[in-house]
């Protein structure tokens, strides 16, 4: 079976993950900041939350732990399948996956799955991570569309209350959304250039799309590699976010996160959800800022002053019930 990193297929074992599909991206690394980090607005994104307390399983190619953005980022790493000896180092793919989200949420801690076997593989690495702790998990991989081989990973991510990410799929590879991307409950990232539209030429579209976030010219902070494009990118970095909305808000559900987060994204397309944009464009700042909405994000507040509420109804109660009895006795 080929598993696809970033839009490219690989048959697994993976043989080289790290030749990244680079779709019109220009040669060398621009100056200063990389554009992605203005465009999500997180500088004021990061006063409000740094993805403190926050774990996120990537499963990928591994990484590389001698990239400045992953210094004391990374937790652990494992093979799947367990080669022995401990995880090898990583290929490309999986340490610009992992920058991103460590550079959007700069507090959070990653799990890396170094996936160089089929799906049942990948479910062994979403269990592992889920196990050890992560509430996000990313898969910028992809495969057949609308198969079930991940499902049993997903599940498990699922009834462990972690929010799934995963890539739409690349235009120059994919005519639909792949699988993961297309399963329920899957969070599904297409692509959007640095003016927000999106990017036809990188990403593919489709009604299972849930977001769009930057995915054309991406570079890391460190600019090791040159600009590249992909729905693995937009997935990192929605994942980074999610990371910071998790952490701002520890008592919400991945329901919750999720719905949170479609309820504050940038309506780009048409109006609703539609293929290309999914509720819209992800907005860290919003979402991070917004107040509760609807009663099921704010139910979690409600349990939490629920004893205090009752105490409060029957004090009330029995005040106003002693005042009648005073009241009756002097009839």
């Amino acid at each position: 079976m080929a598993t696809e990193y970033g839009g490219a297929a690989f048959v697994i074992p993976a043989l080289a993950v790290s030749v990244i599909v680079l779709l019109g991206s220009p040669a060398g690394a621009p100056a200063g900041e990389p554009q992605w980090v203005d465009q999500l607005g997180l500088a004021q994104a990061w006063s409000h939350s740094r993805g403190e307390g926050v774990r996120v399983g990537l499963v990928d190619t591994g990484v590389d732990l001698s990239e400045p953005a992953l210094t004391g980022r990374v937790l652990a790493q494992a093979d799947f399948p367990d080669l022995g000896g401990g995880a090898a180092s990583g290929e490309g793919h999986g340490t610009i996956m992992a920058s991103l989200v460590a550079e959007v949420a700069p507090q959070a801690k990653i799990l890396s799955a170094r996936m160089t076997g089929g799906p049942e593989d990948a479910n062994s690495a979403i269990r592992w991570a889920v196990d050890d702790g992560a509430t996000v998990i990313n898969l910028s991989l992809g495969g057949p569309v609308d198969s079930p081989a991940f499902d049993t990973g997903l599940r498990y991510a699922m009834e462990h209350d972690a929010v799934v990410v995963a890539a739409a799929g690349n235009a120059d590879v994919d005519s639909e959304v792949t699988s993961p991307a297309d399963r329920p409950g899957v969070v599904a990232v297409s692509a959007v250039d640095k003016n927000g539209h999106f990017a036809r030429n990188v990403s593919v579209s489709g009604h299972e799309v849930s977001f769009a976030a930057p995915g054309v010219g991406i570079t890391t902070a460190s600019k090791r590699a040159a600009p590249t494009s992909g729905t693995s990118h937009a997935a990192a970095l929605m994942t980074g976010v999610v990371a910071l909305v998790r952490a701002r808000f520890p008592q919400l559900t991945a329901e919750q996160v999720v719905e949170r987060l479609a309820r504050t994204a940038k309506d780009m397309g048409a109006p609703g959800r539609d293929p290309e944009y999914g509720y819209g464009t992800v907005d860290p700042v919003a979402a991070l800022l917004s107040p509760a909405a609807t009663e099921t994000e704010s139910s979690a507040l409600t349990w939490w002053l629920g004893p205090l509420g009752l105490l409060v109804i029957v004090g009330v109660w029995l005040l106003i019930r002693g005042r009648t009895r005073v009241f009756s006795s002097h009839r």
